[in-house]
C-alpha cells in the first residue's frame, strides 16, 4: 500500500561532538599528576622512610640532626647482616634506636674487655673508636633462631644489646642506606667485610 507524501524514515539529529576545553583538560592532567606524586611519596614512606638521629650512641658513624634513608624491602628478602646499621623499635620504651648488627641468630656473643667476640672469635670493628670497659659491658648471650644483637658505634654511651639482651627480628624496622642530610655528608652505607 502505497501512502501519499511517502513516509521519511524517522531520524534524530547527533549533537554536535564538543571537544572538551583546554582548562578541563589542564585541571584533569594536574589532578592526575598530584594523584601520581601521592602515590610515588605514599611508596617511598612504606618502603623507604627516613629518620632523624637523635643522641650519640652511633658516633662517629651518625651524629644527632643526621637523616638516614632506610630500607624495609630488603627484610623482606632477608635479614639484615653483620654490619648494616638497622632502626628498630626499643624494647624497653616506646621509641626508635639505631645501632649495628654484631650478632646474627643462632651465634654465641661475648663481650669482654669492651671487645666482642662472635662464636669464640674476636670480631675486628673499624668503626668503633671507643671500646666499652665498664664491667657493665661484659657478658654472653646465645642468640635463638630469630634474634639479632645489636650494639651503637659509641659503646660507652649506648644503650643496646648489653643492656637489654638480643632483639627479636621483628622489632628491625629497616636497614639504613643513605645519610642525605646535611649535604655535605651526604655517603651510602655498606656492611663492613669483617
Amino acid at each position: 500500500m502505497n501512502t501519499w507524501p511517502p513516509v521519511e524514515p524517522s531520524c534524530s539529529e547527533e549533537p554536535a561532538t564538543r571537544e572538551p576545553s583546554r582548562l578541563k583538560i589542564a585541571a584533569r592532567e594536574i589532578i592526575q599528576l598530584v594523584l601520581v606524586v601521592l602515590l610515588v611519596r605514599l611508596a617511598m614512606d612504606t618502603l623507604l622512610p627516613r629518620y632523624v638521629v637523635d643522641g650519640a650512641s652511633m658516633e662517629p658513624t651518625l651524629s644527632t640532626n643526621e637523616r638516614v634513608i632506610v630500607d624495609r624491602l630488603s627484610l623482606l628478602l632477608g635479614g639484615p647482616a653483620r654490619g648494616d646499621v638497622v632502626v628498630l623499635d626499643s624494647p624497653r620504651q616506646d621509641e626508635l634506636l639505631i645501632k649495628r648488627v654484631i650478632g646474627l641468630p643462632g651465634e654465641t656473643v661475648t663481650l669482654r674487655g669492651g671487645r666482642v667476640y662472635i662464636d669464640g672469635e674476636l670480631l675486628e670493628e673499624p668503626y668503633v673508636q671507643e671500646f666499652c670497659t665498664y664491667p657493665s659491658c661484659d657478658g654472653t648471650w646465645e642468640l635463638g633462631p630469630d634474634e639479632y644483637f645489636v650494639l651503637g658505634d659509641n659503646r660507652s654511651h649506648s644503650l643496646d644489646s648489653h643492656t637489654f639482651g638480643p632483639v627479636p627480628r621483628s622489632a628491625i624496622k629497616g636497614i639504613a642506606r643513605l645519610r642525605y642530610w646535611p649535604p655535605d655528608d651526604v655517603s651510602l652505607f655498606t656492611a663492613p667485610h669483617y
